[in-house]
């Protein structure tokens, strides 16, 4: 269903067009649905589609979808696993961040969670939108581990504007630097997902301080990323690939007029 027939349709529309659809499915899927989680308040079938949905892109639009085995799986603010969707399928998989001992539980970031969020202000946000009570491991660590863990999302919600304002006064190097700090606060949080974009970034970076050999470095630990994390038809993984080409691109020119090296820009370093 897409957002904007959500946003603009009348309430008891979408739950007559909810239910038709649910008529057509088997009984086993139907009974499935019937046993996922409810939030409160309000008519059954919005109490069942209301917490068990994801938003996903598709064709330039925004739609919401119940992945019937993902909508099983709990959340995390400090998740092990990732989902990731194929518009192409219209299916969802589960992709973890590292190996997962056997008999530990899969956990992900539930619809993508804004998990920057000071440690309050995120579990009233999922208990809002999600009618979810945190308890992940995270969310029942000693004051000490939460304030840590705040601070160091802080730092990855102020330093890309930081790092922006370098890379746009030309000051590469500090861009670069404050780039590895970001990557380092993701590292200490366990958010591994976000490091594509950082290696996006730090592939631009390089790319403008002059040194092309570590910008394709980036751009291909970035574009590998994607592959794993991002969806097949994700148009993040083409934009990967389109930027890994053009450094190529600019590498093979490079040794054809016969420059040795990366060189260097005019940036201020």
């Amino acid at each position: 269903m897409s957002m904007e027939y959500l946003a603009s349709s009348k309430a008891h529309h979408r739950r007559r067009l909810m239910k038709a659809a649910m008529e057509q499915l088997p009984r086993d899927t139907k009974e499935k649905i019937a046993g996922l989680q409810r939030g409160k308040g309000g008519h059954e079938v919005d109490r069942i589609f209301g917490v068990n949905t994801h938003t996903v892109g598709m064709e330039g639009g925004l739609y919401v979808g119940l992945f019937l085995e993902v909508a099983r799986i709990n959340h995390s603010c400090r998740p092990n696993a990732y989902y990731r969707f194929h518009g192409d399928r219209l299916t969802m998989e589960i992709v973890s961040h590292s190996a997962i001992e056997a008999g530990a539980e899969v956990l992900i970031n539930w619809s993508d969670t804004p998990l920057g969020m000071p440690h309050k202000d995120r579990r009233r946000f999922l208990k809002e939108n999600w009618d979810i009570d945190c308890e992940c491991s995270l969310c029942r660590a000693q004051e000490s581990q939460i304030s840590d863990s705040e601070a160091a999302r802080k730092q990855m919600e102020d330093l890309p504007q930081t790092m922006m304002e370098a890379r746009t006064n030309k000051f590469y190097k500090d861009a670069i630097t404050i780039a590895n700090d970001w990557m380092y606060y993701c590292e200490f949080e366990g958010l591994s997902p976000l490091q594509m974009e950082l290696w996006d970034i730090l592939a631009d970076l390089h790319n403008l301080k002059g040194d092309l050999e570590s910008a394709i470095r980036y751009a291909r630990m970035a574009l590998d990323g994607w592959v794993k994390f991002g969806s097949v038809d994700d148009s993040q993984l083409e934009n990967a690939k389109e930027a890994l080409m053009r450094l190529w691109k600019k590498g093979e020119e490079r040794v054809e007029k016969g420059v040795v090296g990366g060189g260097l820009s005019d940036g201020k370093g």
